[in-house]
């Protein structure tokens, strides 16, 4: 799709062009009003506009488009960038368009208008920023560890997890598999799914009670686990959290008790288990104790006061007989 040529006058008048471009492209209003009045701050995009202001016309629309169809699900920034240019490269970061839709977003993102862009000046900056907008510049390493879930597809039945299942095998899903996923659920007829924080854990739990429907975090919340537990979530299966007892793990717990509220628990993070978990050879340094207070959960409150009053923190794979004893006494095969 091409925008109409102009014909432009020797003296170029970048004020009254960018004024024509904010009636034209309404979505680009702000970014264009900033480039306006901060002329200094933004010269290489005046130095784009010097070279072939029909050019930058045509990447305005791009840059239009892309914000009009800003993903609601995690997508490659290659596939992005091929829905909206028919050129998978196009937005690419290192491409001129590409820095223009950088700074666009970061635009985007300013909660005060008064500040300047905070535009990305590394790759971890780049990226993130990315991230933020549900765009991904590879999609494999973000991945999730599941075992005893089955997913749908708009074909019907996830081969892979189907196969899985039947042979009890451990996945390792990357985010680009779940943007095909509409639904998955557990293998199992109670609606609950298992999350570990551990891997050790997991990997424990996974070769004595092989049944169990489960997932890894390994310490972290990628966008793939997210995307995963939104579509348990939607499908109505209910989460059950086991974190290390440090204060780490009951962050983590927090903030997945404040994303899913009502279909949320822990299992074993209390005081019992903690006092039989605790690591005597391990203090809790400044930062755990600054991580006890950083959310406010009253479910977890008695927990953190008994860590702040021990000092140390507790491993599950302390417990490890203890737990899977309970589950097998539920999951018998």
């Amino acid at each position: 799709m091409l925008v109409k040529r102009r014909k432009w006058q020797n003296m170029f008048n970048y004020e009254h062009f960018l004024s024509d471009l904010q009636e034209e492209f309404p979505l680009m209003s702000e970014w264009l009003f900033y480039i306006k009045e901060n002329s200094e701050d933004v010269k290489w995009i005046y130095d784009i506009i010097t070279v072939s202001p029909e050019k930058f016309e045509q990447q305005l629309l791009y840059l239009s488009e892309g914000i009009r169809l800003l993903p609601t699900r995690p997508v490659s920034l290659s596939v992005f960038s091929q829905i909206i240019t028919l050129d998978a490269n196009a937005f690419d970061p290192g491409s001129t368009l590409g820095k223009l839709w950088l700074h666009v977003l970061a635009e985007t993102k300013r909660m005060d208008k008064k500040e300047s862009i905070n535009y990305p000046e590394n790759n971890d900056a780049i990226t993130a920023l990315l991230n933020d907008y549900l765009l991904f510049r590879e999609d494999i390493s973000d991945s999730v560890t599941i075992a005893n879930l089955y997913a749908e597809t708009r074909s019907g039945y996830h081969p892979v997890f189907e196969a899985a299942v039947w042979t009890h095998s451990v996945l390792t899903i990357p985010l680009r598999e779940v943007g095909k996923l509409r639904a998955v659920y557990p293998a199992h007829e109670q609606a609950i799914v298992w999350i570990f924080d551990d891997a050790e854990v997991f990997s424990r739990i996974a070769d004595s009670v092989p049944v169990l429907p489960m997932m890894c975090t390994q310490k972290q919340w990628t966008q793939t686990t997210w995307e995963i537990l939104d579509r348990l979530v939607e499908n109505g299966s209910e989460l059950r959290f086991v974190g290390d007892l440090t204060p780490a793990g009951i962050v983590r717990a927090e903030e997945l008790l404040l994303r899913y509220p009502n279909k949320t628990q822990t299992w074993r993070m209390d005081i019992q288990t903690y006092l039989k978990a605790k690591d005597k050879n391990v203090k809790l340094t400044e930062l755990d104790y600054s991580l006890l207070n950083k959310q406010q959960v009253d479910y977890l409150a008695c927990l953190k006061d008994e860590m702040r009053d021990q000092g140390h923190p507790g491993k599950m794979i302390k417990v490890i007989a203890d737990l899977i004893e309970e589950l097998q006494h539920y999951y018998r095969n």
